[in-house]
């Protein structure tokens, strides 16, 4: 699950502050249950994870001795040697042959964690060995990842239930829309009526407050990630991926603009720090006005005179001065990743951008784009080209036969085989349909009609202002997420319509919502829920973009 407004060591929301102190307790009191001293067996990829809310020197605390690869063996003299896994075969295969390996004294307990939880297979799996010395140990919620599959939907109820157990009010109502986020919403009531009693006695010591919880489905909205984010954060992680520990990595030679570095080398640049999260929601284009204002608040920050300085203004200065030359570099590397951004966006993406505005306002679906034919024959970047089909199809309400087989064709002879899969995939989710096609690829989710859409909740505004925000329109300029727009609408109409399980606390006051969007959300999204001052936190089980999307059904 990711929380939004996460800065780091620049928190100023309480509830992301729960949030960690809640991820914290859970993880140091399954430790503090084993006496003696810990060794750590990572999944590697699950220990990025956790270093977002738990350091090194925390984990010294509770008598972790050591921290070790679950890909490379080492033997161990603590007590205890604990794995935190994720919950797939490869892990446990790994975990198998790393105890088979291990030749410790039988003094060592060995204890093993799926995080966010062992999936069916994996407890088949481990049955098979019920004679050996692999033994499953209690698991917790962690993260969450939706793909579609059952268990994913269960693992967003067990967070879910998780965050009402920290809420003064565990007996919030829940508001639900579109089938995941029901189904979700129908196991969060289950757990909560299991455990009615343990959540109340947790939720006596919490000063967390929501006045109800909403859920609803991505899927209500497949559009919105297939086109180009606008926003700062956005586009970086849209041209160079952001990582889950709020990092990424841009071309050396590019970000110091010196074609004599090896064009290889890459620089790695931290993202969870002050700036950023002021610059972050902020669009493309007005990324110089609110940059010259930082560069002149560092100026004033400067602008001092010794002579006239007295010692206690000295001593202010030293104070500040840390804090002064760090905003300083931060500013200088906001300014040449923006730089970078624009650049490609002006020289790369504005064809691409061109179209989908196109698309959006004029589409037909009994011809193929030009433009998607020359960047298909050009051998143009495949999840583009996936990507600007998507728009064709969702905003045309399908594609006619004639012009999907012309698209998968031209895709098989360009790209192979792997690609053509891909595109069948997409179908199969719903991302391109045939007009009146049925069958196989036929999607069980409804179409998103488009044309109704836009009509209803106006997606096309007029009149954007894209330096001062007046509307949730500016993160894509000129096109509001129909996410956005249900949730605005849920918002004026105090969610009827809207399922509904449980009773209002709080009928009259319409804020502190916690929201959850099961199933991803853009950065652009983000950007715009943060204008909707009813909602106080933003939780969802993937931020997304469109290429992050195309790459991850190549494994399914």
């Amino acid at each position: 699950m990711v929380i939004e407004e996460s800065e780091g060591n620049y928190w100023n929301c309480v509830e992301v502050r729960i949030g960690v102190e809640q991820a914290r307790r859970q993880l140091f009191a399954a430790l503090d249950s084993l006496e003696g001293t810990k060794s750590i067996v990572w999944d590697k990829s699950l220990m990025r994870k956790v270093q977002q809310f738990a350091s090194p020197q925390l984990f010294k605390q509770h008598d972790v001795a050591e921290h070790l690869a679950l890909n490379n063996y080492k033997s161990v003299q603590s007590a205890h040697v604990v794995f935190f896994l994720s919950p797939t075969l490869n892990a446990l295969d790994s975990l198998c042959a790393y105890i088979d390996k291990a030749s410790n004294p039988s003094t060592v307990l060995y204890q093993v964690f799926f995080i966010p939880e062992a999936w069916y297979v994996i407890r088949e799996k481990l049955k098979e060995r019920e004679n050996g010395h692999v033994r499953m140990f209690f698991n917790f919620v962690f993260r969450l990842l939706l793909n579609g599959d059952w268990t994913y939907l269960h693992r967003c109820a067990v967070a879910l239930f998780n965050l009402l157990q920290i809420q003064a009010s565990p007996s919030i109502p829940i508001y639900s829309r579109g089938q995941w986020a029901e189904d979700v919403a129908r196991m969060t009531h289950k757990l909560r009526s299991i455990f009615q009693e343990q959540a109340l006695q947790n939720s006596s010591q919490s000063s967390l407050q929501f006045n109800r919880i909403v859920l609803i489905d991505r899927w209500l909205d497949p559009l919105s990630p297939m086109l180009t984010q606008l926003t700062y954060a956005g586009l970086l992680d849209e041209l160079f991926e952001i990582g889950i520990n709020a990092n990424l990595s841009v071309s050396k030679c590019d970000f110091e603009e010196n074609a004599q570095l090896d064009p290889f080398d890459q620089i790695d640049i931290q993202l969870d720090e002050e700036l950023f999260h002021r610059l972050k929601h902020v669009h493309i284009n007005a990324m110089g006005i609110e940059l010259s204002k930082i560069l002149q608040e560092i100026r004033e920050d400067e602008n001092y005179d010794k002579e006239k300085m007295s010692v206690a203004e000295y001593q202010l200065l030293v104070k500040k001065m840390p804090r002064i030359l760090k905003r300083k570099k931060s500013a200088g590397q906001h300014m040449r990743l923006a730089e970078m951004s624009r650049s490609e966006l002006y020289q790369k993406l504005s064809d691409i951008v061109k179209i989908q505005k196109e698309l959006l306002f004029s589409s037909n679906s009994d011809k193929m784009v030009p433009f998607i034919e020359e960047l298909i024959i050009e051998d143009g970047n495949l999840n583009d080209v996936l990507r600007l089909i998507a728009v064709h199809s969702l905003t045309a309400g399908g594609l006619k036969t004639t012009v999907l087989q012309q698209y998968r064709r031209m895709i098989w002879q360009s790209y192979g085989i792997e690609a053509l899969n891909k595109f069948m995939k997409m179908q199969k989710m719903g991302l391109v349909r045939e007009k009146g096609g049925s069958g196989k690829m036929a999607c069980e989710h409804a179409p998103l009609l488009f044309q109704q859409m836009n009509k209803q909740y106006d997606l096309l505004p007029e009149h954007v202002n894209e330096m001062t925000p007046n509307d949730t329109a500016y993160a894509y300029s000129g096109y509001a997420s129909l996410l956005v727009r249900i949730i605005e609408e849920g918002i004026k109409l105090r969610w009827a319509a809207w399922n509904k399980i449980g009773e209002e606390i709080f009928p009259n006051d319409n804020s502190q919502v916690a929201l959850f969007v099961v199933g991803g959300l853009t950065r652009a999204e983000i950007a715009s829920l943060r204008l909707l001052p009813q909602i106080s936190l933003i939780l969802t089980s993937s931020v997304t973009t469109g290429a992050k999307l195309l790459e991850n059904i190549t494994d399914i």
